[in-house]
């Protein structure tokens, strides 16, 4: 009676010291799993920032490009606004004064034009 007792005891101790270890185990990988949260968190806030440089270095660029076009002839600036990609394109002419960028889409190709100011009409840019 005395060993079954015994042997019980030891293996009840042994599953209690299984579970201890588990817990242990556990705690651990629940604190690296905190850490990389921590790590990938700091990471998406570098990628937002750097996103929102690019953005702003894009927004300078087309901005630039915009007064460029401004002081061509209007006919060459159709020229190689039509060439552009439809994005890009309208990006430059969003950015263009009115007058200005009404002269180049009227020395465009008409089909160019239309396709242009219905894209332009229909999309949300910035």
């Amino acid at each position: 009676m005395e060993a079954i007792k015994a042997s019980g005891t030891n293996q009840l101790e042994s599953e209690q010291e299984e579970l201890e270890r588990r817990k242990k185990e556990l705690k651990r990988l629940e604190s690296e799993v905190d850490k990389k949260i921590v790590q990938l968190n700091e990471l998406r806030i570098k990628l937002e920032k750097l996103l929102k440089q690019k953005e702003a270095a894009e927004q300078k660029r087309i901005i630039e490009l915009a007064k460029m076009y401004e002081k061509m002839p209007a006919e060459k600036g159709a020229v190689v606004i039509g060439n552009l990609q439809v994005d890009l394109a309208i990006s430059i002419l969003s950015k263009m004064k009115t007058k200005s960028a009404a002269k180049v889409l009227a020395s465009m190709d008409r089909q160019k034009a239309a396709k242009l100011t219905t894209a332009f009409s229909t999309l949300d840019f910035r």
